[in-house]
């Protein structure tokens, strides 16, 4: 017999012995969160009665945030939240002893107890022992990063290597704490803690970065220890042998240790990479000019001058080597060029107007001169010299 076929009657006892099966199914959820609560009575027993107990101290917390007053001194904590409360309200009322009291007692025994603790401390100016109070505390430390780069970003370099240095004791294994700190450190020229920074920076570092080796090694060559510094630049550039920065910190050291010999085969090296390179270049035609080799200089910085023709400095290094080297033709072409490039520079046309005097071409060199006291009238040099020529009488 088929549903439709079937009687009313029959129909009707059918759904009469479903009706508990459905009810039961609907009941199901509610038998389960019974049953849970059954089996776990006890720790939701204990969060209600601790939410409970946590309750009058918020209100009172948000009381004295909307600055009404509330009686501090009286109260209790039996645990973390409870004491950041209190702490939080004395703070608003000015109780710093009170606040700092309640932020670093046993109750407050949390890492969020510590993060605030360690913020009070440091507003007080109280440095050595926030970083002692944040040691360890590593899930601060992103919030320490980020207030050490906005400080950075901001040109506070003074706050910047606090808050790095904050970030760095919160979790002394937060590589970019060491990283910017070190960078701090370094562009305020407090050369001693950039080496102290980097020389961990390598121990800690499961592959040290180029960055770590061409920090460390500038440290190291500002500071005169130029046999570290070569030492530390020769390991980076092992690992690194394409980065550039540290073939320049190499001829950098080589120079300032006085051998421009070596210094000129660094830059060398590097154009066998790079021989687009104008400042390597230029910085071969500057070491060959003070090497007393004028032709070498003349080659170098017209590669220099070639792939950075805007480049008004490497105009007179050529200038000047090719004086040097008799070329005095290849000597005007770069004064123009330079004089071109920067002709509201007293100092160029100045230099440009000593080599025309000095080769006898007096038109140019007047016309220089007179160029120089357009910009400069009070400049003195170019005063006499104009008078020497007037006095000599000009020759073509």
């Amino acid at each position: 017999m088929t549903p439709a076929e079937e009687s009313p009657p029959a129909a009707d006892a059918r759904s009469a012995r479903c009706r508990p099966i459905v009810r039961l199914l609907t009941l199901l959820p509610v038998i389960i969160l019974v049953a849970t609560l059954l089996a776990r009575g006890g720790e939701l027993n204990a969060v209600a009665r601790r939410n409970w107990a946590n309750r009058p101290f918020l209100i009172d917390a948000m009381r004295v945030a909307a600055g009404r007053a509330v009686a501090v001194g009286g109260l209790t904590a039996d645990n973390p939240l409870q004491a950041r409360a209190l702490g939080a309200m004395a703070y608003q009322q000015g109780d710093i002893e009170l606040a700092e009291h309640w932020l670093r007692s046993d109750v407050a025994g949390d890492e969020l107890s510590r993060f605030a603790a360690c913020r009070l401390l440091v507003e007080q100016g109280r440095v050595d022992e926030a970083k002692a109070v944040c040691g360890g505390a590593a899930a601060t430390a992103p919030y320490w990063l980020n207030q050490g780069l906005a400080a950075d970003e901001a040109g506070r370099d003074d706050d910047a290597i606090l808050y790095f240095d904050l970030a760095r004791a919160a979790d002394p294994t937060l590589l970019a704490a060491w990283e910017r700190l070190g960078r701090a450190y370094y562009h305020a020229r407090r050369l001693g803690e950039t080496v102290a920074v980097y020389e961990g920076l390598l121990a800690i570092q499961p592959q040290p970065l180029a960055d770590t080796y061409y920090q460390l090694g500038m440290a190291y060559l500002t500071l005169g220890r130029l046999d570290e510094a070569d030492a530390v630049l020769r390991t980076g550039l092992d690992r690194y042998p394409f980065q550039r920065e540290l073939y320049l910190a190499l001829a950098d050291t080589a120079q300032a240790a006085g051998d421009p010999l070596a210094a000129d085969g660094w830059y060398a090296r590097l154009l066998q990479q790079r021989p687009d390179d104008a400042y390597a270049w230029g910085r071969r035609g500057e070491l060959a000019m003070q090497r007393g080799r004028a032709q070498e200089a003349v080659a170098h910085l017209e590669r220099a001058t070639a792939l950075a023709p805007a480049a008004v400095e490497y105009w007179l290094s050529l200038a000047t080597a090719a004086a040097d080297a008799d070329d005095a033709a290849r000597a005007v072409v770069a004064y123009e060029r330079a004089m071109a490039l920067r002709p509201d520079d007293a100092g160029v046309h100045l230099a440009a107007a000593r080599f025309f005097a000095h080769t006898g071409q007096t038109i140019q060199a007047r016309a220089a001169y007179e160029r120089v006291l357009a910009l400069e009238p009070d400049n003195s040099a170019a005063q006499e010299a104009l008078a020497a020529l007037a006095g000599e009488g000009e020759t073509p």
